[in-house]
């Protein structure tokens, strides 16, 4: 079933309409810094990734970015930083899982991926938010802990789930 093209395509649109909905549910983790939102969204791209390739799971996260832009935020700057930080924390994961399939290298690929996108996003964020909010860049520093702990955060309960339920799922789609 998995190398099935209907199959596939058909999850991946059920995966990314899932994700999409899953954005909805965005909630600050601090008040501090309120823009940034958690949601879960990215561990269905991270489980299309498992279940397919990794390409599959980039799909996802651009389909539910690219829905989520026109339904709610009409915010590119936004949406693209999304991206970014899904991309940033998928592939890191699955490319270090697939060097050798065992559950070691599954929660290397965890941790590697959390740190890879809390870096990439504290370092993305040091440039767009005083170009974005208009603000200097010295207050932007004083941002910057509660960015890289929100990445950290998010994409630490992200791995989580997705490591209690990835064994399950992919099973499903095994032969």
């Amino acid at each position: 079933m998995k190398n099935n093209s209907v199959t596939r395509i058909s999850t991946i649109g059920i995966m990314s309409a899932l994700a999409t909905g899953l954005m909805f549910l965005e909630f600050p983790i601090f008040p501090a810094a309120n823009f940034l939102k958690y949601d879960p969204s990215d561990i269905l791209a991270l489980l299309a990734g498992f279940i397919f390739t990794p390409l599959d799971g980039v799909i996802i996260l651009l389909i539910k970015d690219v829905l989520f832009y026109l339904l709610k935020s009409g915010d590119i700057i936004g949406i693209t930083m999304d991206f970014i930080a899904g991309i940033a924390y998928v592939l890191p994961v699955l490319y270090i899982y697939r060097l050798r399939k065992n559950r070691a290298f599954e929660i290397l690929g965890y941790i590697v991926g959390v740190l890879v996108v809390s870096g990439v996003m504290t370092l993305l964020n040091m440039f767009v938010v005083p170009v974005y909010w208009k603000i200097p860049f010295a207050e932007t520093l004083k941002l910057l802990p509660w960015i890289a702990g929100f990445n950290v955060l998010k994409f630490t309960i992200n791995s989580v789930v997705n490591g209690l339920v990835r064994v399950r799922i992919t099973k499903i789609f095994e032969n």
